[in-house]
C-alpha cells in the first residue's frame, strides 16, 4: 500500500511540475516587462521647448544637444551626427505611414519590426553600392494625447544609430503643463 502511494505522489508531482504548477510561476511570467537601460542618457524636460512632455535623450558625450521647435509645432532634437528625432503632435496614424512606407518608389523597403507602435525600417537602393539606411516611426498615445516620433527622414542613419532613437522614442511621456 506504501508503494502505491508514493507511485501516486510522484505522478501527481510531476504532472504538477510539468503543468507549470508553481504558486509563483504564474506571477512571474506576467509580471515580465522589458527592462530598459537609459545609461547615457538624460532626462529632459520638453514643456521648456513648448510642447508637452519628456524624454530622454543621448547625454553630452554623443554631442551637444540641439533642440529646435519648428513653423509646424513639431519639436526636432538632434545629438552629435548619429541622432535626430521628430516629436510632432496629432500626427498621422500608424497605418498612414505605413502605407505611404510601402509606396516609396526609389527605395525598397524591409521591415525590420512592424509591432504597432513601432514602425522600423531599412532602405536600400537597388543595384548600387550606396550603404543601407534605417528609419523608424513611433507612436504614442496616452488620454486622447497624440504624439508621433521619428528618425529624420532626409538623414542617413545606421542601424545602432536607430536603435538608440527607438529606446528614446519609447521613453517618451506626457506630461502636462
Amino acid at each position: 500500500m506504501k508503494k502505491i502511494k508514493i507511485v501516486a505522489l510522484f505522478i501527481v508531482a510531476t504532472l504538477f511540475a510539468a503543468c507549470g504548477g508553481s504558486a509563483d510561476g504564474d506571477a512571474e511570467n506576467s509580471s515580465k516587462e522589458e527592462v530598459v537601460n537609459y545609461e547615457g542618457m538624460n532626462k529632459l524636460d520638453l514643456r521648456e521647448h513648448g510642447f508637452e512632455g519628456i524624454i530622454y535623450i543621448p547625454n553630452e558625450e554623443f554631442g551637444q544637444p540641439i533642440i529646435d521647435r519648428t513653423d509646424w509645432g513639431s519639436v526636432r532634437i538632434t545629438v552629435g551626427e548619429r541622432f535626430g528625432i521628430e516629436l510632432q503632435q496629432e500626427p498621422i496614424s500608424y497605418d498612414m505611414r505605413m502605407s505611404e512606407l510601402m509606396e516609396a518608389q526609389v527605395f525598397e523597403t524591409a521591415l525590420i519590426d512592424e509591432t504597432p507602435p513601432l514602425l522600423f525600417w531599412k532602405n536600400t537602393i537597388p543595384n548600387s553600392d550606396i550603404e543601407p539606411e534605417f528609419h523608424f516611426f513611433y507612436t504614442y498615445s496616452k488620454d486622447g494625447f497624440n504624439v508621433s516620433i521619428s528618425s529624420f527622414q532626409s538623414e542617413q542613419y545606421s542601424e545602432s544609430a536607430v536603435n538608440k532613437m527607438i529606446i528614446s522614442a519609447k521613453s517618451y511621456d506626457h506630461v502636462g503643463d
